[in-house]
């Protein structure tokens, strides 16, 4: 179900924040093949521009997978599409015409980097699937290390592989030893030190604006790094490959700062606040300069994360000492007591597992078994709303949830529950700033406020509520 418009602000926020596209700049569209009634579709974020050019206003966005239709022939690299019943614009380089449910190369669709093979190599045991999405069948899985010939074709996140002879899709963000549209690397530059990431850092493919999101790396992460630093993004070695981060917010494996410490004019900390206990995060939880709506972003710290509390709490968010700075964290995630770490259930850890009710517990139990890899659930928590605290609510996690993989795979399990909350006895799910009810089932995905973080905005895990 396609639900562009409530989308934009998510997407065109996205965009301007990091001023790039993560997608794959390979022109998938020709100058001359666009018919009125072609439909389109796109593997990254894209912007919708009221004319031909970056010049032009930003007037809607598309997420990864969405179908738009054409309007006319492309013309120096920008296509013309049909929105909100006007005529708009989109990159070429970002859109191909859509298929049939069969592969691009079964069914002739452009898509991007289709014309360039290279071997590959799985960074992770992998599902191969029959199609570019969770929703097809399992053929194999492979291990880690296995070599795979990858026809560079992406669709959805997945790339498209030979198996057996036959058409095959791997989630791209298992698969390393190349990059989208290039052929396969098999000698990686020399190391020549280490650095360490200041914030969550996100993990690109190039150091250009062509590149693929593989996620991110958590603040304090330890990289290696060869020395080059092109438009202001470093040349690491990461899983085995040449990656690249962004320099601004490396610092020396040696020194003592984080980017962003209090420090007053003559360079020297002032004294910190007395440390009053700990706290554990319920949730992964936003690292905040200040307690004001004002803050920066200094990243999430996981589930189970224990932090050291001052006592003091201003606007609902609380002050810690973390990494040797005064800090703020949103006090309702707060808990005296660990997180469970794991349940009697094959492959399933979480935190607050045990107080769920029979209902979400059962949930959950057919939300792993359907999309294996949500092995992160979150269950029984404070909250100032009732349902996590009464057993009611189950919050999938999502792994590396801001690769585009990720998150086509978070809207299949919203999609998934809302077609099927009548037997699993659903109340209302929560994905991405936008929410679905029963009660409310005719107006469908409503958005919702922003919260202020990723996590209190639902964008890295799907929160399902079932009723009493």
């Amino acid at each position: 179900m396609t639900r562009a418009p409530r989308r934009t602000r998510r997407v065109v926020g996205l965009l301007a924040a990091a001023g790039l596209l993560a997608g794959i700049a390979t022109t998938a569209i020709s100058p001359t093949a666009t018919a009125d009634s072609d439909r389109l579709t796109t593997w990254t974020a894209l912007n919708i521009r009221s004319g031909p050019g970056t010049k032009y206003a930003v007037v809607g966005g598309l997420y990864p997978g969405q179908l738009i239709t054409a309007a006319g022939p492309s013309s120096n690299g920008w296509t013309p599409v049909t929105w909100n019943g006007k005529k708009a614009w989109v990159s070429s380089s970002y859109v191909r015409v859509a298929g049939s449910g069969k592969s691009s190369s079964e069914a002739g669709a452009s898509t991007v980097g289709s014309s360039t093979p290279s071997t590959r190599s799985t960074t992770a045991a992998v599902n191969v699937r029959t199609g570019p999405s969770t929703t097809y069948r399992i053929i194999t899985v492979l291990a880690k290390g296995t070599s795979v010939s990858a026809t560079g074709a992406y669709r959805n996140g997945f790339a498209e592989v030979r198996y057996s002879g036959k058409s095959a899709w791997i989630s791209s963000q298992y698969l390393s030893s190349g990059t989208p549209g290039t052929g396969s690397s098999t000698s990686l530059p020399k190391v020549t030190g280490t650095k360490v990431a200041t914030t969550a850092l996100m993990i690109r493919t190039t150091s250009g604006s062509n590149f693929q999101s593989l996620g991110d790396i958590p603040t304090g992460t330890t990289v290696s790094v060869t020395g080059v630093v092109t438009n202001g993004m470093a040349q690491i070695v990461y899983k085995g490959a040449v990656r690249w981060v962004n320099n601004t917010y490396l610092r020396s494996a040696s020194s003592n700062s984080t980017g962003s410490s209090n420090t007053g004019s003559s360079g020297t900390k002032p004294s910190l606040p007395k440390v009053t206990g700990y706290r554990y995060a319920t949730t992964a939880l936003m690292i905040r300069t200040t307690s004001t709506s004002k803050f920066t972003n200094l990243g999430d710290v996981p589930t189970g994360t224990k932090l050291a509390i001052t006592g003091v709490t201003t606007n609902g968010v609380a002050q810690i000492i973390y990494n040797g700075a005064i800090r703020w964290v949103n006090a309702d995630y707060l808990s005296k007591t660990a997180p469970t770490a794991s349940t009697n259930i094959s492959g399933i850890s979480g935190s607050g597992l045990a107080g769920l009710t029979p209902r979400s517990k059962a949930l959950m139990v057919e939300l792993h078994k359907r999309y294996p890899q949500i092995t992160w659930f979150n269950g029984v928590r404070p909250d100032s709303i009732p349902d996590h605290p009464s057993g009611r609510a189950v919050d999938s996690m999502l792994p590396n949830y801001t690769s585009a993989s990720s998150q086509a795979l978070g809207h299949e399990i919203a999609n998934w529950a809302k077609a099927n909350a009548s037997r699993l006895g659903i109340d209302y799910i929560i994905f991405d700033q936008h929410i679905w009810s029963v009660a409310r089932a005719s107006e469908g995905w409503r958005l919702m406020e922003d919260r202020g973080s990723d996590n209190q905005n639902h964008k890295n895990h799907v929160h399902i509520t079932v009723k009493p």
